[in-house]
């Protein structure tokens, strides 16, 4: 019987609403009672279902290493904020475009914080748990997207699958961090599908609520929301100008009077004009001719060039390379065609943001990742579990003994170098990449070059699409 009386009071308090508004009073003007009322909104009751998996999260990252657990809190921290927007959204009508990122601050800055946790951990053994949660909180700007926040949210939440599939082969051996990228990929599911069922068009904020900056600070601060700067004191009066002469006294008559005058004088118009002799028409005197030609550079003689626009200065980091722990790091090399590392099978290798340089890795290594570099080449005699190239230009790779795999995603221009001899096991996995081609070297020296396809061909075939290499024939 309880259930039916709180069903019974909630089917009242939203009566009692709907009949304020068809009244013509509209939204609460913001009594307590009313404002509480608000909270009872689907749109804000629903968000719980996403704040319940990130919860989830949270206590899964307890079994893990700090940093883990570190992100996990600041991923629900989002989810909480993203809460507090959605009870603005419901009190407030849509903010001009000026007032949104004050109203979206506190979301936003959540959002930044992950971002940079992430980039001050780069040599974290668990860089790809940060990354993956890095690259799909953007999703929670779907605030900001109309009308199609779903695509948008599907673009960023797919940037992490590459991630967690790494950390599923890199921990597979240990079940917390199964359950722990399960458990991410729940809360934006569940994010996903609030959105789909509330918000599927963007924001549905309340046509009539009150002002968006008042709103975000009752709900933000718990208080009013904060007083308008005090006007600037006045610029202080002008000096006194001189008395200028006073104005000849004009006519009374209109400005087209004269010239309706003159046009009523018939042929006597042109008595007035100047009389042009024979020395002075050009085709009668040649010597004229030669001065009446305008040359374009004495047009544009006076004109000045724009001046170019200021370049940016590139940052430039100091280059570092170093072993921290089990873990080779290489960054920001320019122009090194001399870094060689003597590896041992336990320890893996992260390069980042190099360019115009060589890197020889010798002996055996677990893993190598290539992450932002430009023109680099790599070569290592034995890889234990994989390597992976992102966001690569024009790089090359070459493996002199044996490579389980080989990670190619979203990069331009690789060019990878396998022995025939004991290369032909290896498996070459690519995503978003051009250009990649697959060198066999045989025993002289000489070499076979294969392409990566890029372009595929779907078909609806047999109740399903199927999807095929697409050949260009001509």
């Amino acid at each position: 019987m309880s259930d039916m009386e709180k069903l019974v009071a909630r089917l009242e308090s939203v009566t009692t609403r709907l009949e304020k508004c068809a009244s013509g009073r509209g939204a609460p003007a913001g009594g307590a009672d009313d404002d509480d009322d608000y909270d009872t909104l689907e749109s804000v009751t629903e968000f719980s279902k996403v704040i319940a998996k990130a919860e989830a999260l949270v206590s899964v990252a307890n079994s893990l290493p700090e940093d883990v657990q570190q992100i996990s809190k600041m991923l629900k921290l989002v989810c909480d904020k993203n809460r507090e927007f959605m009870r603005v959204s419901v009190r407030a009508k849509m903010p001009p475009q000026a007032d949104l990122p004050t109203v979206i601050k506190p979301l936003n800055d959540a959002i930044s914080a992950i971002g940079e946790f992430r980039d001050k951990n780069r040599g974290s053994k668990q860089f790809n748990h940060l990354s993956a949660v890095s690259e799909a909180v953007p999703a929670f700007g779907w605030v900001c997207v109309a009308p199609r926040p779903l695509d948008y949210m599907g673009e960023m939440i797919g940037a992490a699958d590459f991630y967690l599939n790494r950390v599923l082969k890199d921990f597979k051996e240990v079940a917390a961090h199964k359950q722990w990228c399960t458990a991410v990929r729940a809360v934006f599911s569940a994010l996903k599908e609030y959105v789909t069922e509330n918000h599927k068009k963007g924001v549905n904020w309340n046509p009539n609520g009150s002002d968006a900056k008042s709103a975000a600070a009752k709900v933000y601060g718990g208080g009013s929301a904060p007083a308008a700067p005090s006007a600037p004191k006045a610029p202080p009066p002008p000096p006194p100008c001189a008395v200028a002469a006073a104005p000849a006294q004009q006519s009374s008559k209109p400005a087209s009077a004269d010239l309706f005058a003159a046009l009523n004088k018939g042929s006597a118009v042109t008595s007035g004009l100047r009389k042009v002799t024979d020395d002075q028409k050009t085709h009668k005197n040649p010597e004229l001719r030669g001065s009446s030609i305008v040359k374009a550079s004495d047009v544009n003689k006076n004109k000045k060039s724009p001046a170019p626009a200021a370049k940016a200065a590139a940052v430039q980091r100091p280059p570092k390379f170093q072993l921290e722990g089990k873990k080779w790091i290489c960054e920001y090399q320019s122009g090194n065609n001399d870094i060689v590392i003597d590896a041992q099978v336990s320890q893996a290798l992260y390069v980042f943001k190099c360019d115009n340089s060589v890197i020889t890795v010798k002996g055996k290594i677990n893993s190598v990742t290539l992450d932002n570099c430009k023109k680099v080449a790599i070569i290592v005699d034995t890889l234990v579990a994989s390597m992976d190239c992102v966001n690569c230009t024009s790089v090359k790779v070459q493996v002199n003994d044996k490579a389980p795999i080989l990670n190619i995603d979203k990069t331009d221009g690789c060019q990878v170098f396998v022995k025939k001899a004991t290369g032909l096991d290896t498996e070459f996995v690519t995503a978003k990449s051009s250009e990649v081609n697959i060198c066999l070297v045989e025993e002289n020296g000489e070499y076979s070059e294969s392409s990566i396809a890029e372009q595929f061909l779907t078909k609806y075939k047999d109740g399903k699409f199927v999807t095929e290499l697409y050949e260009v024939v001509g």
